[in-house]
């Protein structure tokens, strides 16, 4: 990803965390990551991310991602006797689509393994 690219995408970011009313600091604003996943799809496939805290056990984060932009399917599964980790999902401004295990939903895209989409809609 070009640094370009990068900078635009956090300036972006700060944008939609202000239309969502979500007040960081300065300190904050300077931490927002973006990632492409070295795919060089930032359109596509990428992620805004803003770090509040992240301990073996515990992650407070928020996740900005922009219109049809996806983040890849991941897991944090016990290894070695590490629990991993568990996450919740809320959706602060917009519409979220979110793939889970269960019967899949029809029109699913089939490059999911978890097929049953769950819509998460902002209420404010």
């Amino acid at each position: 990803m070009r640094r370009k690219e990068y900078e635009e995408a956090k300036s972006r970011a700060i944008e939609y965390l202000k239309r969502a009313n979500i007040v960081i600091t300065d300190k904050e604003r300077d931490s927002i990551e973006v990632t492409d996943y070295g795919l060089n799809m930032l359109d596509k496939i990428g992620l805004q991310i803003l770090v509040y805290i992240n301990t073996e056990r515990v992650c407070a984060k928020e996740l900005i991602l922009f219109p049809r932009q996806t983040c890849p399917e991941h897991k944090h599964p016990p290894i070695n006797g590490d629990p991993g980790k568990e996450e919740t999902f809320r959706c602060r401004w917009g519409k979220v689509y979110l793939y889970v295990p269960g019967e899949p939903t029809k029109k699913s895209q089939s490059y999911h393994t978890r097929r049953k989409k769950t819509i998460l809609y902002c209420l404010a």
